[in-house]
């Protein structure tokens, strides 16, 4: 009998049904054990420290090892710029939040005084190395229902499926949640149509719709079709203007980017776009957005960037960390490093920064440690397939 092949949600789908039937989850997960320079049986010392044993931060898997190198190495299909941007916008999103999870909630004197300058592990969610949260968990879910032809529904299925199974999440399970998010995905349960399930008060303007929205950036349709979009998306979960325009601006500045334009004309671009074809439903909520229209808060100094989970608060400081660094490293550890929601401005920011410096400036160490990295790299495959197509 021909064995059927099985789409990538369904294969996650089993894994998240073997997670809930007991299959065993390693929290703790040593990069020494997946490193080529690994000696089995001898934890305190490995090909590349033959003297002196292995520092403490890597015995007890504090931060990740300098010399680390994946001895099951996955490589990518880069072949056009256009992939390296692709690949780099969605891995960089990924890695940002990997990066940031640690120390979420941490402030920025802790942050000042112990500085993140590699990957680590434990910490706020005390999850191993590579362990990303639900911005990634739901930002996949988002490129599954695009596969394929998208619908609201599909896209509604596998949000529940993420917080009831642990579908799309790295050990089967969802670890973090925002109450808005969590609030809205209860009402798809119950029935609500899709685009009434988010909040639409002035105190649902978290983040949670904005952290999720990068796929659709990537799709070749007009400024007006991926307005739309943006707006139906994020309305499953955070239905009120501010949120809706801190979506289409943060879309429509990355689609500028993967299209080729430089970060100064891809801002100048989203600010005309905005001002021209958003004004009859958003003008209220320009004061809001003030900062990012009249361009100031790229040059404001770092006292005066917060990094809370309010929507604009994360909108704000994520352009200026693009327009502050100048490199794809710096601009998520920096993201990192200024305290408060790290791993989603720091994901939002990796999002950007992969899409200018690409795929090809990312610490090959950050990738190969990211979680369910073979089912991230099919992911995008089958995502990049649908885009040529």
């Amino acid at each position: 009998m021909e064995q059927k092949i099985l789409t990538l949600a369904e294969k996650w789908e089993i894994d998240a049904q073997a997670y809930k039937d007991g299959a065993s989850v390693i929290t703790a997960s040593p990069q020494c054990e997946k490193c080529r320079y690994n000696i089995v049986g001898n934890v305190m010392k490995c090909k590349k420290y033959k003297i002196r044993h292995k520092p403490d931060y890597v015995l007890f898997c504090e931060k990740e090892c300098k010399y680390f190198e994946s001895k099951n190495r996955i490589e990518f299909d880069i072949y056009t710029d256009k992939d390296n941007s692709l690949y780099g916008g969605i891995l960089g999103f990924c890695i940002g939040d990997m990066i940031g999870v640690p120390v979420e909630f941490t402030s920025r004197v802790e942050r000042s005084i112990d500085p993140v300058k590699e990957l680590r592990a434990y910490g706020t969610y005390h999850q191993g190395f590579g362990v990303w949260s639900d911005d990634t968990s739901l930002m996949i879910a988002l490129i599954a229902s695009l596969i394929d032809g998208f619908s609201l529904e599909r896209l509604s299925n596998y949000f529940v499926k993420c917080y009831k199974e642990g579908m799309f999440t790295p050990e089967g399970v969802m670890f973090d949640i925002g109450n808005s998010t969590r609030i809205a995905i209860e009402n798809i349960i119950k029935g609500v149509l899709p685009t009434m399930c988010g909040g639409s008060t002035e105190n649902d303007n978290g983040n949670g719709s904005l952290m999720r929205i990068l796929p659709i950036a990537f799709l070749n349709i007009t400024n007006k079709d991926q307005k739309k979009m943006v707006e139906s998306v994020s309305s499953v979960t955070h239905r009120h203007k501010r949120s809706l325009l801190a979506g289409i601006i943060y879309v429509n500045f990355v689609s500028n980017l993967y299209k080729g334009c430089s970060k100064e004309k891809a801002y100048d671009r989203t600010i005309d776009f905005v001002k021209e074809e958003c004004k009859d439903e958003y003008m209220g909520e320009w004061q809001y957005f003030n900062r990012i229209l009249e361009k100031t808060i790229i040059n404001e100094k770092l006292d005066r960037v917060r990094t809370t989970g309010y929507v604009v608060d994360t909108l704000e400081a994520v352009f200026w960390l693009v327009f502050n660094e100048n490199t794809y490293e710096k601009t998520v550890l920096k993201a990192v490093n200024l305290g408060g929601d790290t791993d989603t401005i720091a994901a939002l920011a990796g999002g950007c920064a992969g899409v200018i410096y690409g795929f090809s400036s990312i610490n090959d160490r950050w990738i190969q440690n990211v979680a369910k990295l073979a089912e991230i790299k099919q992911l995008i495959d089958d995502f990049r397939a649908t885009l040529v197509n």
